[in-house]
């Protein structure tokens, strides 16, 4: 079915760029697969993935932790942002072709390659905000082109893992080889200088591992790769005003982890402890769905104090996040997904490599709750979909 495949491109175009767009899209997947039918044969193939049933498990006990405990009033927030998950357990069963694979994944790349050069022109002053131009654009200063920095440099992070694979692939094919060098480049200058960490940092574990795995028994390219990512970060750190600022800013922040300092790295700090406390309260069932900042604030005037504004709803920790609401029981089944996610793709031809995407979202969680992230789930539920399906031929 065409239709199913143009749908699809279409959607993996504007994950970068458009949040109405891309749910728009998204409905548009869930109603086809609800009338293309076939529902036998798609729970079956769905039932026969344990990394599948964890996911759809995992939905189902958000559900059932709105049973216990007495605070839930984040509740029907968690589970819209958790039901975005169930995107993937669709486009698992559906039938999709390896050329409309690729072609998503090319207009995937595509997309970040303009959103990263928008972006790098913003974080160099060349241009505007794109709000100042026009009001269809988000009105934030933390905007990287059209998504939050926090995201963009997490999605850059994983485009150059994807031209990575394919230009690997694609060494004596030099009318592919050069373009995906020059994304490269484009998404690594616009990677640092902008404000994001996570996806520096697990750009360089990505990137690390890819390494690794592909010049294992080619030790001097191992080495002078290696030379080349600490070169990356040295030339970062001298010639990117914004990269230089963020690692002394948390140098100096990481002394400064005390009640009276007020800064990202301190409070990041104190939700990390005080929700670690919390949970030593109920470690097994944990509060329920949506209790987080009810029964954190319930903790001491100084949790209250974090939580003010409506800025943080969770500790900024995915594994903290799960274990806080929905206890031990939730957690485990939460790394389920990702230990049969890893289990079921080593499989595949160029295992090796299919699974740093997930070892890489296993890392960005610990920075943040990107499982529970409008942006970053749909781009698991994408990404863990193509890095199954697609033979990166």
């Amino acid at each position: 079915m065409k239709l199913k495949g143009t749908i699809l491109i279409s959607l993996a175009f504007c994950l970068p760029i458009s949040i109405f767009i891309t749910d728009v899209l998204v409905f548009a997947l869930v109603l086809l697969w609800l009338v293309d039918g076939n529902f036998s044969v798609k729970w079956q193939k769905i039932k026969g993935s344990k990394w599948m049933l964890s996911l759809v498990v995992l939905f189902a006990v958000y559900l059932l932790g709105m049973l216990w405990g007495t605070n839930h009033t984040n509740g029907s927030w968690i589970l819209q942002k958790s039901a975005i998950l169930l995107l993937l357990p669709i486009l698992y069963s559906y039938d999709f072709s390896d050329k409309q694979i690729k072609n998503s994944l090319y207009a995937f790349v595509f997309s970040m390659t303009l959103s990263s050069v928008i972006a790098l022109l913003i974080n160099l002053k060349w241009i505007k905000h794109l709000f100042k131009y026009s009001d269809i654009f988000a009105k934030s200063w933390s905007n990287s082109a059209f998504m939050p920095y926090t995201d963009h440099n997490v999605f850059i992070a994983f485009t150059i893992l994807i031209c990575l694979i394919y230009g690997l692939y694609s060494l004596k094919d030099k009318r592919q080889f050069f373009p995906i060098i020059l994304v490269v480049i484009v998404c690594l200058l616009s990677l640092f200088t902008e404000k994001g960490r996570a996806g520096q940092f697990v750009f360089l574990i990505g990137t690390t591992i890819f390494l690794i795995i592909t010049f294992c028994n080619k030790k001097l390219w191992l080495a002078i790769s290696f030379l080349s990512i600490i070169s990356i970060v040295l030339l970062s750190y001298n010639f990117s005003s914004t990269f230089n600022q963020r690692i002394n800013i948390s140098l100096v922040n990481s002394q400064q982890l005390d009640e009276e300092s007020t800064n990202s790295l301190n409070t990041r700090y104190f939700l990390f402890k005080y929700s670690l406390d919390k949970i030593k309260e109920r470690p097994i069932m944990g509060f329920g769905t949506g209790s987080f900042v009810q029964e954190y604030s319930s903790i001491s005037e100084h949790a209250t104090k974090i939580l003010e504004g409506d800025i943080h709803k969770t500790p900024h920790n995915n594994y903290l996040f799960v274990w806080f609401e929905l206890g031990l029981i939730g957690l485990l089944l939460f790394i389920s997904i990702f230990y049969f996610q890893i289990k079921e793709v080593y499989k595949k031809p160029l295992g090796k490599l299919r699974i740093i995407m997930p070892i890489m979202f296993l890392v960005i969680m610990m920075f943040d709750t990107y499982f529970q992230n409008h942006n970053s789930a749909v781009l698991y539920a994408y990404l863990s979909f193509a890095f199954t399906y697609y033979s990166f031929k």
